[in-house]
């Protein structure tokens, strides 16, 4: 009988899982000598063929950051970089499949040989679009684990995160692995546990294990206290067993509103709306993929009331077309210039029509329940008033046409340092939300999606948080709601400072919120620690 097992790595994502182990086996070695063929180039261009076909299937299906991942897989293997060294293997005689997997070989040597910790685990996608084209090229099926078991490896494809069902919680185990590399990231976005970095160790598929992702341990289950048997609230039988109240408090009594960010109203399927104070914010600008979708009023109207039924009369702020840089309109090309150029409210003003349009269906689903606006990329005033014209003009045509409606409140999103530095000034605005992410890039002056100055973001990070301790209260003091809706608000080990700021709401992803829930509980409202 195994003896008891207690791992230690680093914690790549918090929360806590139990669950059944699965350890991936170790992927077989490919054999030279497979005999060549005459076809073998075309076969390999028609595995790379499949396996773009693939990813494009599955981003089509994704979330934004999911998407961004596969789209950057997609890229990869459609660079000629990646594809010649193998086809020049080929020429020289050797089989499609050893070819492939030998020239990329080389490339993940690369990789991980790499003093950049982003670059060494980058060597993860590598290894994804490597075996994705083997599977292709034998037809063999992609590998899967149980639903709700915790997954043990070298390390994790992001295909196969992406691919898998979490809905019944687990957690990912990780002998190697890195907290920059994508599976990570996809976990801290979905609220999955996860520690990487326990070394090489002998576990049998099937021991029951206990994972503390946020202090990076594995163990067994036995021993165990009666702790929550999963933090990622993704389940919604484990939220109907013990649900959360919508509201939380802080130890010394203050309460702390908890409201979703979502990209689109499926994600909110098998969420009980009891259980959350609302919805912080609706990302619009990925709802409809093409210029025909965003000109359809109509179309808008709908999935805009999906949402406020589903909260039934609790606020649901949604936030008005982000597009620009990274976020293009549809059939045009990102163009990372307009980062400070036109984004945002800015390209709305300059295309009016777009604004037009989805002002009218914002008010046409406004009655079915409490709808609030956020202005994306705020910088003067003048911005909000314009909208608020265009607004109450479109208004006054549904009017006219008797069609039902309600002209609801608009509010700002923080995210440019001027309009943190002078919330007085927008008088017009009815509510501040705090975007950080936007927040932290202007302020270090570093792209948070660039590896070439990732070593900026920490210090973007320390900055920020300095930034908020002085804005913040210059928000509070104009007596409006006043909330934070970016990445740092999952972030529990910037939730003490955050509340010492003077936040009170709080808007993530819903698998978020478990963890968050409890670590405020164990805080007092000036973000001190509670005794005991």
């Amino acid at each position: 009988m195994p003896g008891p097992l207690r791992l230690k790595g680093q914690g790549a994502s918090p929360g806590f899982a139990r669950g059944t182990a699965h350890v991936l086996p170790h992927a077989g070695t490919l054999s030279a000598a497979s005999a060549p063929t005459a076809r073998d180039r075309e076969c390999l261009l028609l595995a790379v063929d499949n396996t773009i076909r693939a990813l494009r299937a599955l981003a089509d299906g994704s979330d934004v950051q999911s998407r961004a991942i596969l789209e950057f897989q997609i890229e990869m293997l459609k660079d000629p970089a990646i594809l010649e060294p193998s086809l020049a293997r080929i020429r020289k005689g050797e089989s499609a499949a050893f070819a492939w997997a030998s020239a990329m070989d080389d490339y993940v040597r690369g990789f991980e040989a790499s003093d950049d910790e982003l670059i060494r685990a980058r060597s993860g996608d590598l290894l994804d679009i490597k075996n994705q084209v083997l599977r292709a090229l034998s037809g063999e099926a992609p590998p899967d684990f149980p639903r709700g078991s915790i997954f043990l490896g070298r390390d994790m494809a992001p295909s196969m995160f992406l691919a898998h069902d979490w809905s019944g919680g687990g957690a990912v185990v990780l002998f190697g692995g890195s907290v920059a590399s994508h599976v990570a990231m996809l976990a801290r976005s979905r609220g999955i546990p996860m520690v990487v970095g326990v070394g090489e160790a002998a576990i049998e598929s099937g021991r029951e294990l206990f994972v503390h992702g946020g202090e990076g341990s594995v163990q067994d289950i036995d021993g165990v206290g009666d702790r929550s048997a999963d933090g990622t609230g993704a389940a919604a039988s484990s939220q109907a067993k013990d649900p959360p109240p919508q509201n939380c408090k802080t130890a010394d009594g203050v309460a702390i509103t908890l409201r979703a960010n979502i990209d689109h109203p499926a994600e909110l399927e098998g969420l009980l709306p009891q259980l959350f104070g609302g919805i912080g914010l609706l990302r619009t600008e990925y709802l409809f993929p093409t210029l025909g979708q965003l000109a359809d009023e109509v179309r808008q109207e709908e999935i805009y009331r999906q949402a406020l039924t589903w909260a039934r009369g609790k606020p649901v702020t949604i936030r008005l077309f982000d597009f620009g840089a990274d976020k293009p309109l549809p059939d045009s090309e990102v163009d990372l210039t307009s980062y400070l150029g036109l984004r945002g409210i800015r390209l709305l003003l300059a295309r009016p029509d777009l604004l037009r349009t989805q002002a009218r269906a914002l008010m046409r689903a406004a009655p079915a329940g409490q709808l609030r606006v956020l202005i994306p990329m705020v910088t003067s005033p003048a911005e909000v008033e314009q909208t608020a014209a265009i607004f109450a003009a479109e208004a006054a045509g549904l009017a006219e046409r008797q069609i039902e409606h309600a002209i609801p409140p608009l509010g700002i999103m923080v995210e440019v340092p001027a309009a943190a530095l002078m919330p007085e000034a927008f008088q017009r605005a009815a509510f501040f939300s705090f975007g950080t992410n936007d927040l932290a890039q202007y302020i270090g002056a570093s792209a948070r999606d660039s590896a070439a100055v990732s070593g900026l973001h920490e210090a973007s990070r320390v900055a920020t948080l300095r930034f908020l301790h002085h804005t913040v209260p210059l928000a509070l003091a104009t007596q409006k709601p006043v909330g934070i809706c970016g990445d740092l608000a999952a972030d529990t080990l910037a939730l003490p400072e955050l509340l010492a700021c003077g936040f009170r709401e709080f808007s993530m992803p819903p698998a978020r919120m478990p963890l968050v829930r409890e670590t405020i509980s164990g805080l007092n409202a000036d973000g001190s620690k509670a005794r005991g």
